[in-house]
């Protein structure tokens, strides 16, 4: 008989991990359906792989999570939510090398063009030192991955965030370097203290918070957005330095979560993540599912344009757009409790929590 519940085994590793992986819980059917679907918008030129955005919320896309036991393996761990309606199609060409290395992140910062100079930024908060042309004028400007600078008019919270990444192999993925989504295993606790630091000395939450610089410099002078607090970015350094090689993959730091065709991953929102370079011969195809546990006080819970299953800034509209709340709800304060407490919303967790927490 199968279960809609993780086992205390699953738990254990999902505790220990940030992530957990569920063998062979899509039908074949669906996932052949979905990338049907996805070939037969594909563009000739198979070097990049544009997907329509219509292919997020088709039916037969959808489906993969709404009509499958990942659903109700949600509504049991982690509890009530709002409809999935949208979802992320994730393809990788076959033989790409993604212009570079992985880059490993939490998700919900915002994303755009930044200075190319490191004497262009601030140091300490990584900020551009002229912010307008890379910001806007009123620092509001939508990132190419639809991230939002602030997620509040107060600017106090820089990071959108979620419950659970959910994540569905519609090809095989059982070999390193074909593309796997990759995580910082077990580093959740770092971010989620990382957090709680930011917190409690009363700075900004996510990047230009204290221990978190927006851009950064390599030593060679080039600058890039940085997904990662300090000191997680300094654990992950370690990890390289010390962490056996796997053959066939590069990146001793990163572990490639291998599926196979209908397997999924569910995976924190504070286990940073990457996708990474695929050198084999298919296109790589993962679909997203981006969870957050129902908020019974939000009065927004529900609408269309939240986005629910994609967004990872469900404080604001899919588009940016700023909401009105209650005074009696701050849905900022909310957010900023859950992510300095990632286990709070998993209801069907809070026993084995409570057993294996290490009192501080």
């Amino acid at each position: 008989m199968q279960k809609n519940h993780l086992s205390d085994e699953q738990k254990r590793y999902f505790f220990n991990d940030g992530f957990i992986v569920i063998k062979n819980i899509v039908p074949r059917s669906y996932t052949k359906a979905a990338k049907a679907l996805i070939e037969g918008v594909l563009p000739r030129d198979k070097r990049v792989l544009l997907v329509p955005r219509e292919l997020a919320t088709h039916p037969d896309i959808l489906r993969l999570f709404n009509q499958t036991r990942l659903k109700k393996i949600l509504e049991t761990e982690l509890g009530p939510f709002p409809e999935v309606i949208s979802s992320q199609v994730a393809v990788t060409p076959a033989l790409d090398a993604m212009g570079g290395r992985p880059s490993p992140h939490v998700d919900g910062s915002w994303s755009g063009a930044i200075p190319s100079s490191a004497a262009d930024i601030e140091p300490v908060t990584g900020r551009p030192l002229d912010p307008a042309p890379y910001f806007g004028e009123n620092d509001e400007r939508r990132g190419s991955n639809d991230g939002q600078l602030w997620q509040d008019p107060d600017r106090t919270i820089s990071l959108g965030s979620y419950s659970a990444l959910v994540g569905i192999a519609l090809n095989d993925q059982s070999v390193p370097g074909r593309g796997q989504f990759a995580v910082l295993k077990g580093m959740h606790e770092t971010v989620e203290a990382a957090f709680r630091f930011q917190r409690d000395t009363g700075g900004v939450i996510g990047p230009e918070g204290p221990g978190w610089p927006r851009i950064k410099a390599t030593e060679e002078g080039q600058t890039y957005l940085n997904g990662l607090p300090e000191s997680v970015r300094a654990r992950m350094h370690e990890k390289r330095k010390h962490s056996d090689p796997v053959e066939g993959w590069e990146w001793p730091e990163l572990t490639p979560v291998l599926l196979q065709e209908g397997d999924a991953v569910i995976a924190l929102h504070s286990c940073p993540h990457t996708a990474t370079p695929n050198r084999g011969p298919e296109p790589r195809m993962n679909i997203y599912f981006r969870i957050r546990r129902l908020r019974e006080e939000n009065p927004h819970e529900g609408s269309r344009r939240l986005g629910h299953g994609v967004s990872d800034h469900l404080d604001r509209g899919y588009y940016g757009q700023f909401l009105e709340y209650p005074s009696t709800y701050n849905p900022w304060m909310t957010s900023i409790e859950k992510l300095c407490n990632h286990w709070a919303e998993w209801q069907g967790m809070q026993d084995f929590v409570a057993e294996n927490s290490v009192a501080p």
